[in-house]
């Protein structure tokens, strides 16, 4: 599963190859094909999405210890 991912990463990255320099806010990041700054920025965003879901999920399951210890 995790290969036939990357393999497809790695499609797109070879069909995205035109070279983009992006700007961030206090510096400028390395010209990389364009592919490659698609995937950095979806996996950074899954990372991301999965933080934030984990820190709800976590406080849920506090609240339902909390709730079961009451009964």
């Amino acid at each position: 599963m995790v290969l036939g991912v990357a393999m497809v990463g790695a499609f797109f990255a070879m069909e995205n190859s035109q070279p983009l320099g992006v700007n961030f806010i206090m510096m400028d990041g390395p010209s990389l094909s364009a592919g490659v700054w698609l995937i950095i920025f979806l996996a950074v965003g899954c990372i991301l999405g999965l933080l934030a879901s984990s820190i709800v999920i976590f406080s849920y399951r506090q609240k339902l210890a909390r709730a079961a210890k009451k009964d």
